[in-house]
């Protein structure tokens, strides 16, 4: 007795095995050659410094870091600050990234005073994952001049506060 037929099996030459084995080999040597240019490229890149991205009256500008360093003030990059225009009575917009809304961080704010030309200082920490964006406000009298947004570092001062390892800088006037 013969065996039963089998149904949906093809038989291939053997030539034809040949050249399909050929192929599956090629495409693995493709696809691990990309990869392989993927992964350097990406291994190669610099990393880059996480920004801000500020926003007034229909005008937005991207803030690279004025200073960052690591966490125990080594390695430092210095960058121009930021630049953006606020009038008196404007708010300024403030969006962070990940790496900085994801840590503690703090905001120093400077107003100026439009009658008598006196500064004033002030400012706010904000707890890990608290705040992704941030509007300041401003007033006719009051006008802001320029924020800093800074991540503490593992560096104490003299009073036990710490120091500032990346600073972010808009000057607002």
């Amino acid at each position: 007795m013969d065996p039963p037929p089998k149904i949906g099996t093809v038989e291939l030459q053997a030539r034809t095995k040949k050249t399909l084995a050929l192929l599956l080999v090629a495409l693995v040597v493709v696809v691990a050659g990309v990869a392989a240019t993927v992964w350097k490229l990406v291994d190669s890149a610099e990393p880059t410094l996480p920004t801000i991205t500020a926003y007034a009256r229909g005008e937005t500008v991207t803030v690279d870091p004025a200073q960052h360093c690591n966490l125990y003030l080594e390695d430092c990059v210095e960058n121009p600050i930021g630049q953006l225009d606020v009038p008196a009575g404007y708010p300024l917009q403030l969006s962070l990234p990940n790496e900085i809304a994801d840590a503690p961080w703090r905001i120093i704010t400077v107003y100026g005073d439009t009658q008598t030309g006196q500064t004033y200082i002030d400012g706010a920490m904000f707890e890990a994952g608290a705040r992704r964006t941030l509007t300041v406000k401003s007033s006719p009298e009051l006008q802001l001049l320029g924020v800093e947004i800074q991540l503490p570092s593992a560096v104490v001062d003299e009073a036990g506060e710490p120091i500032a390892h990346a600073v972010w800088a808009v000057k607002t006037f």
